[in-house]
This record gives C-alpha cells, structure tokens and sequence, in this order.
C-alpha cells in the first residue's frame, strides 16, 4: 500500500504548503529553547510571565520559558538540577543567595558577553552591581534594588487620631510616639489595630540604623562585628515595642491570629504602619478601605541610616548550552524596556538609575512619595559574603534571637551567646577565601 502515493502525497503537500505560509509550525524551526528558574508570589510570577512572552513576540529565535519554584526550596532544588544534569539556563538570583551561589562555581562570568556587545554597566546603582560583583567579575545583571525601608501607613488611622503624617526625616522616637497614639485596644486589653508591624523580624533594619553591623565588610569580611553597644541597644529597642510598649506584636500574638501574616493586619486595618520592600505595591494597590502611602525607615539615636539591602538579577548557568541565547534574554530584562515594565506594575525599583528616575517608576501611582528610594539605595547593607551565612543565621542566630522577642533573655544576654556560639564558626570570605580569627565575636567591642 502506497501511504503518501497518488492523491495523498498531494493532499500532505498542500498542507505543509498552507503551514508554510501561515508560519504555523516553522516558526520555532531553528529557534533555541532556553530555560529560565525563578521565584516569587503568584502577582510577581505572573508580570514575570508576562516579560517573557513579550520577549517571544519580539525575539521569534529564542524560546524562553519560565520554571517557578519556591522561595524555600530555591537553591535546593537549583543545586539538585545541576547534579542531575537538568538544570535551566537562566537563574534568578538575589543579593542575599549570591554568596551561596558563587562558592559553588555554578555561574557563568558575564564580562565576556559584556565586552562582545559594548554593553554598558555604568547606568546600574554600584551599590547592587557591586554586590554582584566578585573577584572581578560580574556574574548576575541587576533587575532590581530594593532598600528594605518601606514605612507603609494608612491615613485613614492617622485622621482618626489627629497625628499629622510622617516624614522621612522622622526619628525612631518619632515612629513609637506614633505607634503608641495609633495601637488600640479593647475592654480587655487586646489590640484591636497595632500602631507598628514587620513583614519578618527585621532586626537588621534596627541594627543598621543604629550604625551596628554584622561583619566588618559585607562583601569581604574577615570577621564578625556585632558585639557593640550599637547593636546591643537597637536590639533592645525593638524588643520594648514588643514587650513594654505593647505597640508591635510579638510571637505570641500572631500564633494567636491563626497564621495571618503582617501584611494582612495592615491590608484589613489592624496595623497603621507595617515596613516591608516596595515589592508589596501590587498587593496593596488593590486596599478599597483606606488611603495610604509610604515614607523612609527613621533616623537612628545618632541620624544614621542604614537599610538591609535587597535587589535581585539574572545569572547564566555555566552548564547551560544556550549561553548566547540566555544573554540576549537577561540583556532584555534587566535592560531598560524589561525593567520599565517590572516597575509599571509597582513591584520593584529599576536597577538601572535612568530607568527608576524616570515615569516608568516615579509615575504618580500609589506609593506618592517611593521618590525616597532613589536615595535610600545609598545606605543599602549587605549581608556577609559567605556561603555559611544562611546556615549561621537560621542554626545560630535565629533561635536565641526567638528568645528576645518573647522576654525569656536580654539583648545583651543573646549577643552574649552569640558571642560565645560564633567563636567555632568563623566567617569565611568568598573573595580572599580567609577565615575570620575564632575570637572574632569581638568581645573587645563590648
């Protein structure tokens, strides 16, 4: 029998002829597949997809599509794909899991993609490019940066009890003065609106307000510095808005509320000021019961500032076959027209300077005053360089940490036990590669 004999073998023909012409089916011919991992929350997940199908309009030669994965399982899961010979191509990779990813030599060095396209980097804020930024080399290209200073507050509870709303040259003292007229309670003594919540406990922000630090050079350090008056003080700070003032809750109160997070208490009223990144934009922007707005983290005792920082890019895996084709893709999208758009939808500051000076992101748009980010990304801080500093934090730090905010140590006793927990592990560089001294808890500093 003659399958494509006679009639049939024309039929096919005409059909491949019509695909032909209509572009149906030969418009992936010859293109490359590149894959992109990433995480985020179902709003930012879905103006990532949007970026990547505006990419495969205009780039019809590269097919991207988008992995997400959670938060949680991020590296984990990365690491475990590059074992298994599956990983993507593309990475989202933050200011915080560069020093988990660089150690590993999982990065592919961008400099020579740089240099091929006179691609310039001199429009990116240093700060994040520098973080991005190791032994010389660039490995992620900056979609982002994010100062972790984001007061948002809601004026209808500031009417409600006459308090004129904050400004960004407001001080700590200044912030629980408002937090005390703002938390309410009711007949038996339980707080039916706080005056002040944390998307996480953010000591860092309190910390580095005070001009304290974790390490004596984030990007390279050498050796721990927290063991200061600073540190101890701002540490103490926070834990009274929780346990004397009574105007932040605390662990307890939350396990209370069945597992509603912060941003829902501001969200739904409970909370008059709440401090996250600008990323919760979108989320907010939907709020119908109240006006709000946003202004600067306060001036520390001593008019310093200092800000956790965050921000995130796109690396290329040195595994991925598709290397040319991944740069063309993170050129577009840390590039100005992919973040102008990311920014469009009020998710992030721009990377790029000219990007977030421009109405792409000072557009008029809830938040009206975010322009304070143009220069808080001055006083971003960093965490330290290494690849242990996750494992420390969560192992070490976090657990006694959760002993200060419910009463059950002092801020001095729980830099008193880190002191003592951190001597047997050392800070290691991911530059130098040195090891800090097993005395550098810096009891000398006390």
């Amino acid at each position: 029998m003659k399958i494509f004999g006679g009639v049939k073998i024309w039929k096919w023909m005409g059909v491949l002829t019509v695909l032909a012409l209509t572009g149906w089916g030969c418009a992936n011919m010859g293109s490359t597949t590149i894959k992109i991992s990433s995480w985020g929350d179902p709003k930012e997940n879905a103006i990532l997809q949007d970026l990547v199908e505006n990419f495969n309009k205009t780039h019809p030669k590269i097919k991207v599509e988008l992995q997400r994965v959670s938060w949680g399982e991020y590296n984990t899961k990365l690491l475990t794909q590059v074992a298994g010979g599956i990983a993507p191509d593309v990475i989202f990779v933050s200011t915080d899991n560069i020093a988990d990813l660089y150690p590993r030599n999982i990065l592919e060095p961008l400099d020579d993609y740089i240099k091929a396209d006179n691609f310039s980097t001199t429009d990116f804020y240093p700060s994040v490019l520098n973080r991005f930024t190791v032994n010389g080399h660039l490995y992620v290209l900056p979609r982002d940066t994010s100062p972790i200073c984001v007061v948002y507050y809601d004026k209808k509870a500031f009417d409600e009890v006459k308090l004129p709303y904050p400004t960004d040259d407001w001080s700590w003292n200044d912030l629980l003065t408002d937090a005390r007229a703002l938390t309410k309670r009711d007949e038996t003594g339980h707080a039916t609106q706080w005056g002040y919540t944390e998307d996480w406990p953010m000591l860092e922000l309190w910390t580095y307000s005070a001009g304290a630090r974790w390490a004596n050079d984030s990007q390279n350090p050498s050796a721990y510095a927290f063991n200061t008056p600073a540190f101890v003080d701002a540490l103490q700070y926070r834990t009274d808005l929780i346990l004397k003032e009574k105007v932040m809750p605390g662990p307890s109160n939350m396990t209370a509320m069945g597992g509603m997070g912060t941003s829902d208490l501001f969200q739904n009223g409970t909370s008059a000021m709440f401090v996250s990144g600008i990323w919760k934009t979108p989320q907010f922007r939907d709020i119908k019961n109240f006006d709000w707005d946003v202004v600067m983290f306060p001036k520390g005792p001593t008019g310093l500032r200092g800000f956790p920082g965050g921000g995130s890019g796109y690396g290329i895996l040195n595994t991925s076959k598709n290397k040319k084709a991944a740069w063309e893709f993170i050129k577009y999208i840390a590039g100005p027209e992919g973040e102008a758009k990311m920014a469009s939808t009020g998710l992030s500051q721009p990377a790029l300077k000219s990007v977030a000076e421009s109405p792409a992101f000072v557009d008029n748009q809830k938040p009206l005053n975010k322009k304070f980010l143009l220069k808080a990304v001055d006083f971003s801080v960093y965490p330290p360089m290494t690849k242990d500093w996750s494992e420390i934090y969560q192992g070490s730090i976090t657990p006694v940490f959760d002993q200060l905010w419910i009463g059950k140590i002092t801020a001095q006793e729980a830099i008193d036990q880190l002191a003592e927990t951190l001597k047997n592990k050392p800070l290691i560089s991911e530059i130098t590669g040195s090891p800090s001294a097993s005395t550098a808890a810096n009891p000398a500093a006390k």
